[in-house]
């Protein structure tokens, strides 16, 4: 077991980590949600590659937060961290910045979830086109070199020998 002063301390700074991460994350979710809005699709791919080294980071400080409380004896269970908070003096600072990290991880969800909306709108949007060029293309191949229209094949062919 750890030094319980010690993974206190530990516990603390990785939650100031975790907190600045998680800040940088939103930022990038905003900067996403803008190029989404203005459909700016080379940005989104450049937004995508840091969006997933900052995902990277994230899972790494939580799985450093969740090996100091295993070392400290709360064990690995999802609610180790509360229990952690719990032995801690009513007006510790890291109670704040708890919850700070909550609510700002509820806000990334939000925020990826309508990103996520807007990507399925924009995909909705690009096959609906696609179907109508598709179709617009088909149309004008009913058209001759000569300019006329010439019969459409119905694509069923009944009576071949």
């Amino acid at each position: 077991m750890t030094n319980p002063s010690f993974a206190d301390e530990r516990l603390a700074a990785l939650l100031d980590e975790e907190n600045h991460e998680l800040d940088g994350f939103l930022r990038l979710l905003e900067r996403e949600q803008g190029a989404l809005g203005a459909g700016e699709v080379d940005r989104l791919v450049v937004l995508a590659e840091e969006k997933a080294a900052a995902f990277s980071r994230l899972a790494a400080i939580g799985r450093r937060r969740a090996e100091t409380l295993i070392g400290a004896g709360f064990g690995g269970r999802p609610e180790a961290f509360e229990a952690w908070l719990a032995r801690l003096p009513e007006k510790a600072p890291a109670r704040a910045r708890w919850q700070r990290l909550r609510d700002a991880a509820a806000r990334a969800h939000d925020i990826n979830r309508r990103n996520g909306e807007l990507i399925r709108m924009r995909l909705l949007h690009n096959r609906q086109a696609l179907a109508l060029l598709l179709s617009l293309a088909d149309q004008a191949a009913l058209y001759g070199p000569d300019g006329q229209a010439q019969p459409r094949p119905s694509g069923r062919q009944i009576d071949l020998a």
